[in-house]
């Protein structure tokens, strides 16, 4: 799971959780290598991403592409940061990236199961948020999207 600093969990319900997102990718586990769903996000941004180990090198590719100075990327591509990247991924749409038929590849908890302490500073360059946007018990900004599965919290 990735976690910057700023974004701690919400006490024991947030915990409860990341525990219902977890239980719900591990129910969609044939075995190690046939998976149904390949991640989970409690978070925002780029924070409280649960990424699968199978993703991984599809990742580190999709990232370095986006970065280089001489991508492979085509030109009128748009850069995207990499949180944006991560959960393109995890939603499955990106071409590289699995894509469960029907939907449901993405688990995420109805509610944001992290706090963004920072929440007045981003990554991405001229944007700024509200003080109090993206707090614990924020609807999740993925809820009622028909390519994930919600546990509710």
């Amino acid at each position: 799971m990735l976690v910057e600093d700023d974004f701690p969990i919400c006490g024991e319900w947030g915990w409860g959780g990341v525990r219902g997102v977890m239980n719900e990718l591990e129910k969609g586990r044939h075995n190690s290598t046939l998976l149904d769903r390949w991640g989970g996000f409690v978070g925002t941004g780029g924070s409280g991403l649960i990424v699968h180990r199978s993703l991984l090198s599809v990742l580190i590719f999709l990232m370095r592409a986006h970065s280089d100075l001489i991508s492979p990327l085509p030109p009128a591509l748009p850069q995207r940061p990499a949180d944006l990247i991560i959960q393109d991924c995890l939603l499955g749409n990106d071409p590289l990236c699995p894509r469960r038929p029907g939907g449901g590849s993405l688990v995420i908890t109805s509610k944001l199961a992290m706090d963004h302490i920072g929440a007045l500073s981003s990554t991405t360059k001229g944007r700024r948020y509200e003080e109090d946007k993206w707090k614990c018990g924020w609807r999740h900004p993925f809820h009622g999207q028909p390519e994930v599965v919600v546990v509710p919290i």
